[in-house]
């Protein structure tokens, strides 16, 4: 079991995790993180209810940090805390989970009702999450780190190429997959996972079975009943096929006690019980910013979109000030996303501006955008490098 853990820990040193890295990654982000609504935010780079540090230690710490001798020093050091933790772990569970499945079938809906927060964007429109984000499931007898994934598809450029490759390594990188379907999908991509050979155990959900009791459900989507649906997800080599609802939580508990059950016995991935993720500030208010382009305009402008957050300034608690460049790929899609006299872009500032303030839970943001054409982006294998897909 040690060694396992150690495996474990090794894998969190080289995504920049590792206990003593933790803070490596704290302190080089944004000086300031997140805090769980309803407190007010504090100072630390990634997303959590209670982490703090302020400014006095990080002026104390940083320029004694010498990065050599702490990565040659960490191993010994996370292997003792892990021995200290596995001893007093008893039958706690902890692992990875994939959130894999088709595109618009609620993965990241279902991944923040989960997680209880609302960390991964979610539209009716398909391909909206792009990059694998981590969730962080923390309870006195279990802890889920789930990775919420792009939409499963044949990729027909670099961009998409990068996505599929996101969603195949946290795949292989996973304890339990979890394959997500819903009451209108004839039959569920299994043969992705046949494709990535992974041994991990799969557990199947099917998500909006709120709709089938709806009146307005019109008959050319006639779905049958929830064990209709429920059979027609059923895939070879799964251990649980469960219905849910993310939208109304209908069997999201359920579902989080069959992952803790499949997960194995461990102590804590994340030892700090307060992540919720490992995602830093730039990347949630850039993602803001691309829902409400995904919300705002219509047939292929979103998925033209990227936004990249060129300043991110959070030293006043009170008062955020962030800029952003969405990048498009032909001069008509700039023009498109400006709008008449600036109307459309000013229309998405404030939605965007309002989501920020509301996230991050800070009395003001000052988010300025600009727009920039940039051709072929989507196929620029650096650019994408750039942007953090893992082309």
């Amino acid at each position: 079991a040690f060694e396992r853990e150690r495996q474990r820990m090794s894998r969190r040193r080289r995504c920049g995790l590792g206990r003593r890295g933790w803070t490596v990654v704290l302190l080089a982000g944004s000086s300031r993180g997140l805090q769980a609504p309803p407190q007010a935010a504090r100072p630390g780079g990634l997303l959590s209810r209670t982490t703090a540090i302020d400014e006095e230690t990080i002026e104390t710490v940083v320029p004694a940090i010498d990065v050599d001798a702490l990565v040659s020093s960490s191993s010994s050091r996370e292997e003792d805390h892990l021995e200290d933790m596995i001893e007093g772990a008893g039958e706690y569970r902890s692992g990875f989970v994939a959130v894999i499945g088709s595109p618009n079938v609620g993965k990241s809906s279902l991944v923040n009702a989960l997680v209880g927060e609302r960390l991964c964007i979610a539209t009716s429109k398909a391909q909206t999450t792009r990059h694998g984000i981590l969730g962080v499931v923390t309870t006195p007898k279990y802890q889920l780190a789930l990775t919420d994934t792009p939409g499963l598809m044949e990729p027909a450029y670099a961009l998409q190429k990068g996505m599929m490759s996101a969603a195949k390594r946290a795949c292989r990188d996973a304890e339990v997959v979890l394959l997500v379907t819903d009451i209108f999908e004839a039959t569920p991509p299994s043969h992705w996972i046949e494709q990535i050979r992974t041994d991990a155990p799969l557990i199947v959900a099917v998500n909006k079975v709120d709709l089938i009791t709806l009146e307005k459900l019109s008959e050319a989507k006639a779905v049958g009943t929830v064990a209709d649906a429920v059979e027609r997800a059923t895939v070879p080599n799964a251990v649980a096929v469960l219905p849910v609802s993310a939208l109304e939580g209908t069997g999201v508990d359920d579902l989080a006690e069959a992952l803790a059950k499949a997960v194995p016995v461990s102590a804590p991935v994340f030892p700090e019980e307060d992540v919720l993720t490992d995602r830093p500030m730039r990347f949630f208010a850039s993602e803001i910013v691309r829902e409400h382009i995904l919300r705002l305009y219509a047939k292929e402008v979103p998925y033209s979109c990227e936004v990249a957050v060129t300043k991110f300034k959070d030293q006043d608690p009170d008062c955020y000030e962030i800029d952003a460049t969405i990048l498009v790929d032909r001069p008509s899609q700039k023009a498109i996303v400006i709008g008449a006299q600036g109307a459309k872009i000013k229309q998405l500032g404030t939605q965007a501006r309002l989501a920020m303030e509301d996230f991050f839970q800070v009395p003001k943001i000052r988010l300025h955008l600009w727009v920039k054409v940039d051709p072929n982006w989507r196929s620029d294998q650096a650019k994408l490098r750039d942007f953090g897909y893992p082309v």
